[in-house]
């Protein structure tokens, strides 16, 4: 079993690009909740386009849902907006033998708070009181100026 630290995650995004030169990438080290101790996790937001925004969620240390508590069968992020309701952005992709998780999704907003819970059923309808981790992110582009 590989064991997997927050300087290791830090160190393959860096890797594969997701810290690159593009002035709107933000990167944020989460812990995990008193529901949660232990898991530890980099959330990153960058720009795809004008108005598509990439989240990645990478988690360590993450013991199976129904660790949590028997009836959790799965992990769901929620992408929450400035001015709207928890949006079900997925199911995180856990792999039990390295206790990791990892999603990643597009929004068009440049702020979202991001929750991970532990649900009975990959399709809640909405996030369960089981948070594992949460953490409001924020994209800061670049300004581009017109001026000729």
């Amino acid at each position: 079993m590989r064991q997997y630290t927050i300087a290791g995650i830090i160190a393959a995004t860096t890797a594969t690009g997701a810290l690159g030169a593009c002035g709107g990438n933000a990167q944020y080290v989460v812990r995990g909740t008193e529901k949660s101790i232990g898991v530890d996790g980099v959330i990153t937001i960058q720009p795809q386009s004008e108005d598509v925004n990439v989240v990645s969620v990478e988690l360590v240390n993450l013991p199976p849902p129904e660790r949590h508590e028997k009836s959790k069968k799965a992990f769901i992020v929620w992408l929450t907006p400035t001015d709207g309701p928890p949006i079900r952005a997925g199911r995180l992709a856990y792999d039990a033998d390295e206790r990791a998780g990892r999603l990643q999704v597009t929004t068009p907003n440049d702020q979202v708070f991001v929750q991970v819970t532990a649900e009975e059923t990959s399709t809640a309808p909405k996030p369960s009181d089981f948070v594992v981790i949460s953490k409001h992110v924020v994209l800061k582009r670049a300004q581009t100026s017109n001026e000729i």
